[in-house]
């Protein structure tokens, strides 16, 4: 076992101290970026803000139109627009006026708007960073821009589908897709020729971002394959001891399980708790307990029939509340009652050992989000309170049904 530590701490060593592969690989990620500090670079929100700002010739940046030129040059040399009577020419785009260009936000829903009057042309954009089409949602963007910007007037459109994937717009006879890889190069070389000022270092960490993220870069690729074939081991090892943030957000939610227990209880539910696991955290009503055969179940040392249950998922956290197995004759009576109300509807019918009753998501890591464990918990404490009393209020009434039924069920001896 010793000779094993020994060796792979070698191993990290030679990687993290030795290798000039890993060290270019480092310098390339120590640099601060804005948008990554923010949480943008998965955001298409965020990306739109940005490329608006950059795009409206009147805005304090400092390029002026300098963008919306780069960007016009880019449709020109990269959209075709082969169904279209008109296509944007490089020649035309070097001439044209665009100073006074009118460039929207979120326009009747479309992510960007570029109006260019003095030419009489309007360029909507639909940009996808990681997300899909919406069913038929490019095709009513067409017919709410045509319907403003009316053709028979001598209005001409170019429909721009702006995404990183090799993917065809849904209206493909009216959109003409342009991949952000295009984009970044013909905006790199106006962030390598301006000045060092405040937005060219953001222009600059921008395009910077997108090809970390969201584009292929060859010279990085070729590191990280090198990286992996000298030292797969070492990779290996730190791989499989990445932070969990997940995992210590639920275990840090469960050192603090009298205060969720104690902020249920301030909705008006008495809970408690049944069982502790490492990614599961189960809890009871206490009402429950006296209802005919509720401690029949075969699920954990107190046969309590339901819980609530709190389930670490991947990068999730859930609740649910399950119907556990138990005494067959005594499950199908609370099964018969409970089948058709539940708030939870899978399309299986209900299993023989558990049926889920009611299911809430509580937590969902977003990508590059910085964890506030003691915000984060706070909302989920939340979260499960206002779940658990809707549970308590939805079912406790079809549960009590079972004291005044015939053939109630019979309590455990």
């Amino acid at each position: 076992m010793a000779s094993d530590t020994a060796e792979m701490e070698s191993r990290l060593e030679k990687l993290l101290l030795e290798d000039d592969d890993f060290a270019e690989l480092e310098k390339e990620f120590d640099q601060y970026c804005p948008f990554e500090a923010l949480g943008m670079v998965r955001s298409e929100v965020r990306h739109g803000n940005y490329l608006a700002h950059l795009l409206n010739p009147s805005r304090p940046h400092g390029f002026n139109a300098a963008v919306l030129r780069a960007f016009l040059m880019c449709i020109a040399q990269e959209c075709p627009f082969p169904r279209s009577d008109f296509s944007l020419k490089a020649l035309d785009v070097h001439v044209m006026d665009i100073d006074q260009a009118d460039v929207r936000r979120e326009w009747r829903n479309i992510d960007l708007l570029i109006v260019l009057r003095s030419s009489q042309i309007v360029i909507p954009i639909e940009l996808k960073i990681d997300s899909s089409q919406g069913h038929d949602q490019l095709r009513r963007y067409r017919r709410i821009v045509e319907q403003e910007w009316p053709m028979s007037q001598g209005w001409k459109h170019l429909n721009v589908f702006l995404t990183k994937h090799e993917e065809a717009p849904t209206d493909v006879d009216h959109w003409e897709p342009l991949r952000i890889r295009d984009l970044v190069e013909h905006l790199q070389p106006l962030a390598d020729q301006s000045n060092n000022s405040q937005s060219a270092q953001m222009l600059r960490s921008y395009l910077r971002m997108l090809r970390r993220h969201h584009l292929e870069d060859r010279r990085l690729e070729d590191i990280a394959r090198k990286l992996w074939a000298q030292h797969s081991e070492a990779l290996e090892f730190l791989a499989d001891r990445r932070p969990d943030e997940t995992g210590n957000l639920f275990e840090a939610l469960k050192d603090r399980r009298s205060d969720l227990l104690a902020a249920i209880r301030e909705t008006g539910v008495k809970m408690m708790l049944d069982v502790d696991y490492k990614t599961i955290l189960r809890l009871a009503f206490e009402q429950w307990d006296d209802l005919p055969g509720f401690k029949n179940s075969r699920w954990t040392e107190s046969k309590r029939f339901i819980l609530l249950e709190l389930k670490r998922e991947g990068p999730k956290i859930a609740a649910y509340l399950y119907l556990g197995p138990g005494d067959e004759q005594i499950r199908q009576r609370y099964v018969t009652i409970l089948d058709e109300k539940r708030l939870h509807r899978p399309t299986s019918r209900p299993g023989r050992d558990w049926t889920c009753l009611a299911k809430k998501e509580i937590y969902q890591k977003q990508p590059d989000d910085e964890t506030d464990i003691d915000a984060s918990i706070e909302t989920m404490m939340q979260s499960v309170s206002l779940f658990a009393r809707k549970i308590f209020d939805h079912f406790d009434p079809i549960l009590q049904m079972l004291e005044t039924s015939p053939g109630a069920a019979p309590q455990a001896s």
